[in-house]
């Protein structure tokens, strides 16, 4: 029996819930997903079933699924061959005459392929007279290293093609516009900012987003990246190496894809902030055009506009497309939209800031001498007070000479003098454990510890009983209409000083969202408190709740050439972004909580299918090649571990001994089924992938 075992390889970029299978309107998405899923699957053994025919081989059975104690859903039988679909959507197999990878069932279907008298005593490579000729077991080691490597060879061909025909239909790729940095990450050091492009990876030129995805994955994270960026807003080139981080689990440079200036065609769940607020409301794919008049055409250069008012009222200019009519699109219509600032919601939490963790490159803080490490205890000879508040402050006091002081791990102190800068841009503290918080003005990311140094009079925080000393260990977020899920809170810890995220996190939800926090007391108890955040003043949120679509270009072939030849590359690349990715796990540069099993696959593959049908191809093109490479590991009962003991058998002349043959395999298998128990453990959420 040959086959392959479906296992997810590839760092998880995010994907559609269980719920969204279950919408009647996804169901056409659904079944294009378990064709798809299926074809692959079908691809791989068909690659063995025809070149063990080619052979002379009886197969027995040919099986999408396992037909686990001859549980089956379809099955019907065409010759000597009976084909159908097992209980168990795991993967599939080819049942041939004399071979299985079941160690306890090898040993009698060795007999089964046993003619009259007995077999050598000793092993021998080749054809035997003992052996059926029709069985597996009699072919010669080459045409068995045909049958074996088949399925991985048609994985590959078929990888090829369908990304051919992606490319030949045509498929919005993202481009690599920047929308936002990870604060202190790899990009946020190098200074890289909202609108930067980046116009080659690694000497590859006008790459797309998933060109950055492959190049951070399967690049030299000792060595670093070599990054060419653009920045529209000046007009100048540079040329930056970036050490990708890894705290995340995987290697990434901490960049969030491009936002268009278009809002998602559904909206049904309405938005959130001041976007929820604007009169008249926001409808799916309104465009943004203009701000007080003056014309935008990305989305920095709406960002840097509304930044620099963030407590007044804008007035955006729209146009909204009219609906369809007899099967076409109506003309747009030009509309003005005002959008109120967004002020921030506060708990009354005045929290700790800790160290300094990062500086970005050319900003006040480098310029001063500003260093990692060091914690910042002054301003102008005053506390630092509310971190989260630092910011703001600070921009109010742009080009002016403001004194720091820098207290190092020694104890020792001293001052630094630097000049705030204006911000027209967007960090994200949300896009990651233990993101700190950023201060733009002076470029620093500065963790904070969800200690609390003090309670504001008044606030939620003091209604709510909390007092100086407390310290937050989890928050769970609940929205207006739901009950808390526990599973979805975030821990709280100096380990992982979350607080940052949760703040961030608040101002991008409906308003009345309420907070469940876990509080220690300084004693050491432990107790639950519920409150609401509320809106303070002088303190705004830059975006306003704003969402947007991702900026897209259309990647199509001009001929059946080229397509082959995009075809190849991005088969090329799916392979080698999998063989990085396994030696990068084998050195533990990525977590193996990012591996997935057959849930996360799906819900990946209707991800990509609502996207339209070339992404679907393009996911599958990079399933095929998982698949090929996966099933090729030197693992018995894999491909791969077949391929090992026949190396052996063709340079030894005989094949190893049964006994540790049957040893490898239950070893093989022992941890093939670790593995499906560690994957399907993170798909339903009972092993955290942090």
């Amino acid at each position: 029996m040959v086959g392959c075992l479906m296992s997810h390889m590839v760092p998880i970029f995010g994907g559609a819930g269980l719920g969204w299978f279950a919408d009647p309107a996804n169901w056409w998405v659904v079944l294009q997903v378990a064709g798809g899923l299926g074809f692959v699957i079908f691809v791989h053994e068909l690659g063995h079933f025809l070149v063990a025919k080619a052979c002379g081989v009886k197969c027995e059975k040919f099986f999408l699924g396992f037909d686990v104690g001859g549980l089956k859903l379809a099955s019907f039988k065409a010759g000597e061959t009976e084909y159908g679909i097992g209980i168990l959507p795991l993967g599939g197999y080819v049942k041939m005459l004399g071979q299985d990878d079941n160690p306890a069932a090898a040993a009698s279907e060795s007999q089964r392929a046993k003619l009259s008298g007995d077999l050598p005593a000793e092993p021998v490579a080749g054809p035997h007279p003992a052996w059926d000729p029709r069985s597996y077991p009699a072919q010669s080691v080459p045409k068995r290293m045909a049958i074996i490597s088949a399925g991985v060879i048609m994985n590959v061909i078929f990888a090829v093609l369908m990304a051919s025909l992606a490319y030949g239909l045509g498929v919005r790729e993202m481009t690599c516009a920047l929308s936002s940095v990870r604060t202190g990450g790899a990009a946020w050091r190098a200074g890289l900012r909202t609108g930067d492009e980046i116009v080659a990876i690694a000497g590859r030129k006008d790459p797309i987003f998933n060109d950055l995805r492959h190049g951070v994955t399967v690049g030299n994270v000792s060595k670093g990246i070599e990054f060419t960026i653009r920045r529209p807003a000046d007009g100048s080139e540079r040329t930056v190496v970036l050490k990708p981080d890894t705290d995340l689990g995987a290697p990434t440079i901490g960049v969030t894809s491009p936002y268009s200036l278009t809002l998602p065609t559904d909206i049904s769940k309405g938005l959130a902030g001041a976007a929820a607020l604007a009169q008249p409301a926001f409808e799916g794919g309104d465009t943004i055009r203009a701000v007080d008049g003056k014309p935008v055409s990305n989305y920095a250069e709406l960002l840097a506009l509304i930044a620099a008012k963030p407590a007044a009222t804008v007035t955006l200019t729209v146009d909204r497309k009219a609906p369809a009519a007899n099967g076409k699109a109506g003309q747009a219509t030009s509309m003005s939209i005002e959008l109120p600032p967004q002020p921030q919601l506060v708990t009354g939490m005045v929290m700790t800031p800790l160290a300094i963790k990062a500086v970005q490159d050319d900003s006040p803080a480098a310029a001063a001498g500003v260093r990692a490490g060091e914690r910042l205890v002054a301003i102008d000879g005053e506390p630092v007070g509310d971190p989260f508040t630092l910011n703001d402050r600070l921009l109010n006091r742009v080009g002016e000479a403001v004194t720091l002081t820098l207290a190092a791990a020694d104890g020792t102190s001293r001052t630094v003098e630097v000049r705030p800068r204006a911000v027209t841009w967007r960090d994200d503290e949300t896009a990651g454990i233990g993101s700190p918080l950023s201060v733009p003005s002076l470029g620093l990311a500065i963790p904070v510890q969800a200690k609390v140094a003090a309670v504001v009079p008044e606030s939620p925080a003091a209604r709510a009983g909390l007092e100086g000393g407390d310290r937050i260990v989890r928050a769970v977020v609940v929205e207006p209409g739901e009950e808390p899920d526990p599973k979805a809170g975030i821990d709280i810890s100096d380990r992982e000083p979350n607080w940052p995220i949760v703040k961030a996190l608040i101002q991008q939800l409906p308003t009345g969202t309420e907070l469940v926090l876990t509080v220690e007391s300084a004693a050491g108890d432990r107790r639950e408190v519920t409150l609401k955040p509320e809106p303070t003043t002088g303190h705004y949120v830059v975006d306003r709740g704003l969402v947007f679509e991702p900026v897209y270009k259309m990647m199509k072939a001009g001929s059946i050439a080229g397509a082959l030849r995009r075809g190849l590359l991005k088969t090329k690349e799916d392979l080698s972004m999998v063989y990085g990715f396994l030696g990068k796990l084998t050195r533990q540069q990525i977590s193996p909580r990012l591996l997935g099993g057959p849930i996360e696959i799906a819900k990946q593959a209707g991800r990509s299918a609502s996207e339209g049908f070339g992404r679907l191809l393009l996911f599958l093109t990079m399933l095929s090649a998982n698949l090929a490479v996966v099933n090729f590991l030197p693992i018995p009962v894999l491909d791969g571990g077949h391929m090992v003991f026949l190396a052996y058998e063709w340079i030894r002349g005989k094949p190893p001994s049964e006994g540790v043959v049957v040893v490898l395999s239950y070893l093989g298998l022992a941890l093939i089924l670790s593995l499906m128990f560690f994957v399907f453990g993170l798909d339903l959420g009972l092993i955290p992938r942090r």
